[in-house]
């Protein structure tokens, strides 16, 4: 192994280890009410990330894409997307039920791929159309179980399943998208945190809540800068692959650590999701020989 693929295996490892043990951040939160963080992870998102734009030389990008109403009314479509993704895994947390959102994880690419099918009018070969199939019936399984739709599985790997497929259709950096993302939203955000002040209803203070709801922007966007960092390095296949530690790390954290309780119908679902998940990783290594 060289040291570029080393350097890149660091960051992507580092990547997905940081998303996965979200979920501990954000339960050290658990007083503040989800719509709160939400609003401050917007705000200090937008704040930190123009800094490092200002840092890099890179907000004259941001004006030029401001002025063209098509991206911008595009990524204000995306800024929602997101925050509503966020909003959903924050509330999900806070409710015990990380073990739904790592589900959710689990199934993004292959609700991708559907996507991509369905709008994009992709073809899929017999192995994909089978690891759909199969995560249909693992989705089936928890409506049985639980007598009505898994929202959260389902809300995060489709919002953020239609959040790749607009950014795909428009070539905008990464930090740049996010930032007029947060932007766009920051008004909103900031009108809702100034009415929980001027009505003593904020959690944002001189104590450790407070510095967490400050550090929420930082905590989003260091994970952006070593993704960044890890696709000059590695090939996108190595990618993902190493996606799944997110999900599986905050499994792991949900059992072990906070006693979620995986009942059967949910060890089910995951078990064909796996199964999914592997077939598709084989039918792509296949195609590529």
């Amino acid at each position: 192994m060289d040291k570029k693929t080393r350097t890149g295996l660091f960051f992507g490892i580092s990547t997905f280890a940081m998303w996965g043990v979200f979920p501990v951040y954000f339960k050290l939160l658990g007083s503040v009410s989800s719509t709160e963080i939400l609003a401050h992870r917007i705000v200090w998102s937008a704040l930190f990330l123009f800094l490092f734009l200002k840092c890099i030389h890179k907000l004259s990008n941001v004006k030029r894409l401001l002025r063209i109403k098509k991206v911008a009314l595009l990524l204000l479509a995306t800024g929602i997307l997101i925050a509503i993704n966020w909003g959903v895994f924050i509330y999900a947390v806070e409710q015990n039920k990380i073990i739904e959102t790592s589900l959710g994880y689990f199934i993004n690419p292959l609700i991708s791929i559907l996507l991509g099918a369905i709008i994009l009018k992709e073809k899929l070969n017999l192995a994909l159309k089978i690891s759909l199939l199969i995560v249909f019936c693992a989705i089936c399984i928890q409506i049985y179980a639980l007598r009505s739709l898994p929202f959260i599985s389902l809300i995060l790997p489709l919002s953020f399943a239609f959040y790749g497929l607009l950014r795909k259709k428009v070539s905008i950096p990464s930090f740049e998208g996010l930032f007029i993302e947060t932007l766009l939203l920051f008004p909103i955000a900031l009108i809702y945190l100034t009415y929980l002040g001027s009505n003593h209803k904020s959690d944002f203070d001189f104590s450790v809540t407070g510095l967490l709801l400050f550090l929420s922007g930082i905590v989003t966007i260091l994970p952006l800068l070593t993704f960044s960092a890890s696709t000059k390095y590695l090939r996108l296949s190595t990618i993902g692959f190493l996606q799944y530690i997110s999900p599986t790390l905050s499994l792991l954290i949900a059992v072990f650590l906070y006693n979620e309780t995986l009942d059967n119908y949910k060890l089910v679902s995951f078990m064909l999701i796996w199964i999914s998940l592997a077939l598709a990783g084989l039918n792509g290594i296949w195609r590529k020989r």
